[in-house]
């Protein structure tokens, strides 16, 4: 009998240890942030993301780690700053990897295709009606509309600079080692604009953080709950993925060089976008020069010294590049644009010229993205890994630094208002930083509250003629 009565109390004293071991568990993983969100919470995070979310890539995973990392804490910061540098390491478009990658780690293959699929969509549909219709209208924009834009941008702006605060103060602020690193990243990547070098520059920061950072450092990442819901498909699948891309990037460059254009056109378009997303490590800002070089042709003879061939004309392109940096999405949603113009200068459908590109050039970062994924989560347990985080995180956030600089001065260049786009900066990026909202659920609606604000600045600056 008191044998039994032992055997309670000692049962007992386990349930209540373990009971107390889960509650304590639950809180830790609230704390650290990654509880897992339902399909229901990725539809409502992102449905309305893709038609607010301007500044480009870098603004882009501000906004991300605003909502997802500090509002709803899907993810924690050590797992956010992963999947970032993850997407740098890889060519195409880094805030649509993540984007995917989010939904990813919540719900796996599933939950990536939704949270994805929902940033993505409406820059797509934006950018297609651009390029069919308002290209001509924005190649010589009226002074409201540029005052408009200017004020959007700068507003973007303003969440890069918030997203590269952020993001130092987490990983670059830990030790001289990770301030150094993420220092170098940030000026090599601005003064140089190789796009091979931006994946060196985190190899590189993971290697000096591999032979000469502290064991500590492993230690203390170990005591974080940084656990994965899920890596999205298997092994298996993921290298069946990483397999196909490389097969349809061989096939599709050759059956371009070994067709007709005139006969084959809507083949030659899907190969130079797909070859174009499948070499450019950076984001958006990298692959516009590369595709100017393959959409744009010059001839000297003809009078607006552009070839009777040339899939669109430098103005269309460029007045689309100002279009798409004042849009909300991605950058490579560009893609769509010159789609669109490509197919009515040919006298093709429009639709499907734009679905044509854009397909080409998002395709090799999203295959490869849930591709990486499974493989990813296994790598990421090796101790040689977790002892190149420190230096791979801060390299990548130096990355984000240039991209802001970068972005500020240009903005400034080309705002009819150089002096009061610095105030807006300013006042924006207060609104940023420091304006709560009185719900935590609303954290979603900050950014585009703030770039909203943004473009009514700018339009009191057009109508007060600032300068």
């Amino acid at each position: 009998m008191s044998t039994t009565i032992s055997m309670a109390k000692a049962t007992d004293t386990t349930n209540t240890n373990n009971d107390n071991r889960n509650d304590d568990d639950v809180e830790k993983h609230a704390s650290a942030g990654v509880s897992r969100a339902s399909y229901g919470d990725i539809f409502r995070a992102f449905i309305l993301m893709g038609w607010t979310a301007f500044g480009g890539p870098a603004a882009h995973i501000g906004i991300f780690q605003k909502v997802f990392v500090d509002g709803k804490k899907w993810i924690s910061s050590t797992i956010f700053a992963e999947l970032l540098s993850l997407g740098q390491c890889m060519p195409g478009p880094t805030s649509t990897q993540v984007s995917f990658a989010l939904g990813v780690t919540q719900r796996g293959v599933l939950g990536g295709l939704l949270s994805g699929g929902l940033f993505q969509y409406p820059g797509l549909i934006l950018m297609t009606l651009a390029g069919a219709g308002a290209a001509e209208a924005l190649t010589n924009p009226s002074s409201f509309l540029k005052g408009l834009v200017s004020g959007l941008s700068v507003a973007g702006v303003a969440l890069v600079v918030d997203a590269a605060v952020n993001l130092s103060n987490g990983q670059c602020n830990k030790n001289n080692m990770t301030r150094l690193l993420g220092l170098t990243s940030a000026c090599f990547a601005y003064y140089y604009k190789t796009a091979w070098l931006f994946p060196l520059l985190i190899v590189f920061g993971g290697l000096v953080s591999y032979f000469f950072g502290a064991d500590k450092d492993i230690a203390e990442r170990n005591e974080q709950d940084d656990e994965v819901a899920s890596y999205g498909a298997t092994k298996i699948v993921g290298g069946f993925l990483i397999l196909s891309w490389a097969i349809v990037l061989v096939l599709m460059v050759t059956v371009a060089s070994q067709t007709n254009y005139d006969s084959n056109q809507y083949s030659h378009w899907f190969a130079a976008f797909f070859r174009t997303g499948s070499i450019i490590f950076g984001g958006g800002q990298v692959v516009l020069p590369l595709l100017l070089d393959d959409v744009v042709s010059y001839d000297s003879s003809q009078p607006d010294n552009i070839a009777t061939n040339s899939w669109v004309t430098e103005d269309q392109f460029f007045a689309g590049l100002a279009l798409v940096q004042a849009s909300p999405g991605p950058m490579f949603n560009f893609a769509a644009y010159l789609g669109a113009g490509m197919a009515q200068r040919a006298g093709k459908r429009v639709v499907a010229g734009a679905l044509t590109c854009w397909t080409g050039l998002f395709a090799p970062g999203v295959t490869l993205i849930f591709g990486v994924l499974p493989f990813w989560g296994y790598i990421r347990t090796f101790q040689a890994y977790q002892k190149m985080l420190p230096g791979l995180n801060a390299s990548a956030v130096g990355l984000v630094v240039a991209a802001a600089v970068q972005m500020f001065l240009k903005v400034r260049e080309n705002s009819p208002f150089p002096k009061f786009a610095v105030v807006i900066g300013m006042l924006t990026l207060f609104g940023t930083r420091y304006v709560k909202m009185p719900n935590p659920k609303l954290v979603v609606l900050q950014a585009p509250l703030v770039v909203a604000f943004g473009g009514l600045l700018g339009i009191l600056a057009w109508a007060t003629g600032c300068d």
